[in-house]
């Protein structure tokens, strides 16, 4: 009976041990399962957060195996996947998975009030600009020296975003933004006492530009460590900062302008909305799990830092090529309709109080505008968003906006194009998450934000150089022109984008169809891959082909 009681109680001990087996077995099989599928979605959401993280990560590794440390909490294995390595938290060891909401919308509302009163406010310009040239404000200066102004905002504030990212790691997320917040007020309140146009090329120029860099760029990057899955939502969200900030300072600019007929008010009371709004908002801002900064007492780290983002090894990338040059001529299209739309409602007979509710329109309708390109590029997918409302804009440039006259053709022409036009700037870090390795975005960024900087810079510059004035009756036209063919240009490029990416994915699906990857993601498109090989072969009419195959990209 004993020799029965311990045979049964074995048997129970070994079926007990394989069952443990099993499920321990079935456990590692979700979570693989759960971590393939989360580093999926993360990089199809990649964002400048998350690739400092993975630099930090990579950096840290070399280090260990140059020392020739055992893996541990800090030093972790090859085979981890791409959301391990950027989630896992550093002190503990463990996978620390962004919570996707609690304190994060807290961040979301100080991320959006920075794009309010910086890139927002930034919008709300073409009425200082209308006000500048009607009023003959600074002795000498020509519209070439005003429109300098404009360019150099955008410049600095486009241009300087990865030299911000660069001191971000060197000194952590807020001390930039406080140095951008002094500069932010001191570029508006001298800009109210300049007298000279030096001046304001220094203060409204130089000043506002940089701390649009310094105060934006950082900010940005808090979002993504609090949220994942909804991330998209929380990024729109922030978005709407831009054009509300537009609004609200176009329709404050224009009212004081009005009421002073003077300058110096309206560029005091910026100073201190904006400042005060981004005091709030960067003492609220808190980064979740930010890598810790490099300092600066090491010249060595400085050089890997620096390295880091600005690499010369992603200009040998052509796509990363093309995609930089498709930014550049997106947003010069976008900052020549932008800040022409004042100076041209004028020119047409219309009053400035008229021509700065078109300017406020046109931000309302960005308000609303640039978080929905957001979701649509996600149903439809981004290439072919950023392609449909490309042509919408270059449709409306040509086709409306040439022939509008009356002030509420304008109005209604500013409603459709603001409520597209910012397709570039909500699209070109995405587009660059899509077409690099997660270690090679941060340096494509870098490039797709910086290539322009010289050609913003002379954007205005170029616009008021095309206008006529031996045609009162629109002396923009050429500017209006050239500002549509900014926009062919970039749907030009695209589209051909289009194509490569197109080819990539017909290519994968032929060797799947083949066997050859087994385990390679189901695509929602999936079709019959019997024509993939005409389809691929040479010749233009297949290259067409391609570039409008029905494919969510």
């Amino acid at each position: 009976m004993d020799q029965q009681s311990s045979s049964l109680a074995s048997s129970l001990s070994e079926s007990s041990d394989v069952f443990s087996k099993h499920t321990s077995i079935h456990e590692q099989t979700k979570t693989a399962q759960r971590d393939e599928d989360l580093s999926r979605l993360l990089v199809q959401r990649f964002d400048v957060e998350d690739s400092l993280c993975l630099n930090v990560h990579e950096v840290e590794n070399k280090v260990c195996d140059e020392l020739a440390l055992p893996a541990k909490s800090h030093c972790s294995e090859d085979n981890e996947t791409i959301v391990a390595k950027v989630f896992t938290n550093k002190s503990t060891g463990e996978l620390d998975l962004p919570p996707d909401g609690g304190y994060g919308w807290v961040c979301c509302l100080c991320v959006t009030l920075i794009m309010f009163s910086t890139w927002g406010a930034n919008s709300g310009f073409g009425v200082f600009l209308a006000f500048y040239l009607n009023n003959g404000v600074f002795e000498g200066a020509t519209k070439y020296d005003y429109a300098l102004v404009a360019g150099m905002t955008v410049a600095f504030g486009q241009g300087m975003a990865p030299f911000a990212m660069f001191l971000t790691r060197l000194f952590g997320c807020k001390p930039p933004m406080y140095v951008g917040i002094a500069m932010l007020f001191s570029g508006f309140l001298l800009a109210s006492f300049a007298t000279k146009l030096w001046q304001l090329y220094l203060t409204q120029g130089v000043l506002v530009g940089i701390s649009t860099a310094l105060l934006y760029a950082p900010a940005t990057t808090v979002i993504p460590g609090w949220f994942l899955r909804k991330r998209s939502s929380a990024i729109g969200m922030s978005l709407i900062g831009t054009g509300a900030g537009g609004v609200t300072y176009a329709v404050s600019v224009a009212k004081l302008l009005q009421q002073s007929g003077h300058q110096a008010w309206p560029l005091r009371m910026m100073a201190i909305s904006c400042t005060v709004t981004c005091i709030v908002s960067t003492v609220l801002l808190k980064p979740r799990n930010p890598p810790k900064p490099a300092g600066i007492r090491s010249f060595s780290k400085i050089i890997t830092e620096f390295k880091l983002i600005f690499s010369t090894r992603v200009t040998m990338l052509y796509r990363v090529d093309l995609i930089a040059v498709w930014f550049v001529f997106a947003l010069l299209g976008y900052n020549l309709m932008i800040f022409t739309l004042s100076p041209y409602a004028v020119a047409r007979g219309l009053s400035p109080h008229q021509a700065s509710i078109l300017t406020t329109c046109l931000n309302a309708a960005q308000t609303c505008g640039r978080p929905m390109i957001g979701f649509m590029g996600d149903r439809i997918g981004r290439i072919n968003i950023t392609i449909i409302l490309t042509a919408v804009l270059t449709i409306f440039l040509f086709a409306f906006w040439l022939t509008a006259r009356s002030f509420l053709q304008l109005l209604m022409f500013s409603i459709c194009v603001g409520s597209c036009v910012g397709v570039a700037n909500v699209m070109s870090t995405v587009l660059v998450a899509d077409i690099v390795s997660p270690s090679d975005f941060l340096p494509a960024w870098s490039l797709v934000n910086s290539l322009g900087a010289p050609l913003l810079l002379e954007c205005e510059l170029v616009a008021q150089a095309l206008t006529d004035s031996s045609h009162p009756s629109n002396p923009y036209l050429h500017t209006q022109i050239f500002a549509g063919l900014c926009f062919v240009c970039a749907l030009v490029l695209i589209a051909i984008f289009r194509e490569l990416r197109v080819r990539n994915k017909l290519e994968e699906r032929s060797k799947r169809s083949r066997g050859t990857y087994e385990s390679m993601e189901e695509d929602e498109n999936e079709k019959d891959v019997s024509d993939y090989a005409d389809i691929m072969g040479p010749g233009p009419v297949r290259f067409f082909r391609r570039m409008f195959y029905p494919m969510k990209l």
